[in-house]
């Protein structure tokens, strides 16, 4: 019962993680950008070679995790967009998974155009961090 409730509070912490560093402006530089076509939701094949050198970046040395941050432009509703952030999320996570890194290590986070930041990044991305478990 320990051993699950210590499991659980780790997946609350990384939850926790996540969000703190979602806050913070100054959280480090992403390992990766997905840019997405407008009103698309899957991965162009010519992104299938960065994720996958993420991958095999991720899945070596430490235990890691990774963190995907998905935003949407201005176009639409807010409902659509965050919808269409998450797809973004999912389709990515599905890359991933398939190259091998862990389901359970993978948080994502969606957001419309109101958390747009003042980087020079396209407004339809997905940002990829690979962070190390804390122990």
């Amino acid at each position: 019962m320990m051993a699950s409730l210590s499991r659980g509070l780790a997946g609350i912490a990384l939850g926790l993680l996540l969000v703190a560093s979602a806050a913070s402006a100054n959280r480090p530089a992403p390992n990766a950008v997905i840019v997405f076509a407008p009103g698309a939701d899957s991965v162009a094949v010519a992104d299938d070679a960065t994720l996958r050198q993420l991958s095999a970046e991720a899945k070596s040395g430490e235990a890691k995790w990774i963190s995907l941050e998905a935003y949407a432009d201005d176009q639409g509703s807010r409902e659509l967009n965050l919808a269409l952030a998450q797809r973004r999320i999912e389709d990515v996570s599905h890359h991933l998974i398939a190259l091998g890194f862990p389901s359970n290590r993978i948080r994502g986070t969606s957001y419309g155009d109101e958390h747009m930041d003042e980087s020079d990044l396209p407004m339809r991305r997905v940002e990829i961090r690979i962070n190390n478990l804390r122990r």
